[in-house]
C-alpha cells in the first residue's frame, strides 16, 4: 500500500494558523509586561525574566523593527546548498519547519509564570485555583523562596542564582516538569550537586550517591554500559540513587535530567 503524500501546502496554512493566535497572546504579554515595568518601580527588573528571552528569540528570527512575534507570518524564500531557490511543496515544508521553531519559542514564553503579571489562573484540582504570573514571583522574595522551598532541603538560592535562574529558557521546561513550587528545589539541588548532562560525570556521582550494600548492588552495576544512552542510564538507576533522600523529589530530579535539564543551562 502506497503512502499518503504529505500536502504541505495544507499544513502550511493551519500552522500559519494557530502561531498567528499564539502570536497575538505573546504580544499583548509582552505589552503589559512592559506597561507594568514602567508604571511600577517595585517590578523594573520583570523584564529580565522570560522577556528578556523573548526578546532574544524574536531577534533570531530575523524580525526587523519593533521587537514583536509576527502575527501573520508569510512563506519565505528558501535556496538550497547550491543556491537555487526552492519551490511548490518543498518550499511549502520549508516555511512549515521554520514556522514551528517560531511555534515552539512562543510556547514556551507563554508557558512561563513570568510572562504574566499575575492576572492568569493555575488550576490545581476541581474548584481550587491560584494567581500566577510574574507578581507572584516577585511577592515571593528571594527569602521567602529559601524559607518555603528550599530550607527543609538544607538548600538555598541566591539573588544571583535566581536571576539567572529566571533568564535561562530551561526554566520555562523546569516549571512544566515539576511545578512552579518545586522548581526552585530541583534547580537548588542540581546545582548544589553540580549535575550535568555528561554520561561520565554523572556516573562519578551515581558512584558516591548509591548505596551498594542497601540494594546489593556490586560497581560494575552503575557503571554506564556500552551502547546505553543517558536516559537509559538515568532510568536504570532511578531507583538506586539518593539525591536529597526524599524519594518523590528524588524522582523528579530524574525527570528534569532526562529532559535536558542541567546545572550548564539551568542558571544562565
Amino acid at each position: 500500500m502506497a503512502t499518503p503524500k504529505v500536502d504541505w501546502e495544507q499544513i502550511w496554512y493551519q500552522e500559519q494558523k494557530e502561531v498567528r493566535k499564539l502570536a497575538k497572546r505573546a504580544n499583548q504579554r509582552l505589552v503589559r509586561l512592559e506597561q507594568a515595568a514602567a508604571k511600577r518601580p517595585e517590578m523594573k527588573n520583570i523584564l529580565s525574566f522570560a522577556y528578556k528571552s523573548a526578546m532574544k528569540d524574536i531577534k533570531s528570527t530575523g524580525k526587523q523593527g519593533k521587537q514583536r512575534w509576527s502575527e501573520n507570518p508569510r512563506l519565505v524564500d528558501m535556496y538550497d546548498n547550491t543556491g537555487r531557490s526552492i519551490g511548490g511543496v518543498n518550499l511549502f515544508k520549508q516555511n512549515v519547519l521554520r514556522l514551528r521553531v517560531q511555534k515552539k519559542m512562543i510556547t514556551e514564553f507563554l508557558g512561563a509564570a513570568s510572562s504574566t503579571i499575575g492576572q492568569g489562573r493555575e488550576y490545581l484540582k476541581e474548584g481550587i485555583s491560584r494567581t500566577i504570573g510574574i507578581k507572584r514571583i516577585w511577592d515571593k522574595s528571594n527569602k521567602t523562596i529559601n524559607k518555603k522551598f528550599l530550607n527543609k532541603y538544607d538548600l538555598r538560592m541566591s539573588d544571583d542564582d535566581m536571576k539567572r535562574f529566571f533568564e535561562s529558557k530551561k526554566q520555562a521546561k523546569l516549571e512544566k516538569i515539576v511545578g512552579s513550587s518545586m522548581m526552585f528545589v530541583v534547580a537548588a539541588v542540581i546545582k548544589k550537586n553540580n549535575l550535568k548532562s555528561n554520561k561520565r560525570e554523572l556516573e562519578k556521582f551515581m558512584k558516591s550517591h548509591i548505596d551498594l550494600s542497601k540494594y546489593d548492588l556490586s560497581p560494575e552495576d552503575i557503571k554506564s554500559k556500552k551502547g546505553e544512552s543517558y536516559k537509559e542510564y538515568l532510568d536504570r538507576l532511578r531507583d538506586y540513587v539518593d539525591y536529597t533522600g526524599d524519594e518523590v523529589l528524588d524522582d523528579m530530579i530524574t525527570k528534569a535530567l532526562k529532559e535536558g535539564v542541567n546545572v550548564n543551562n539551568i542558571f544562565i
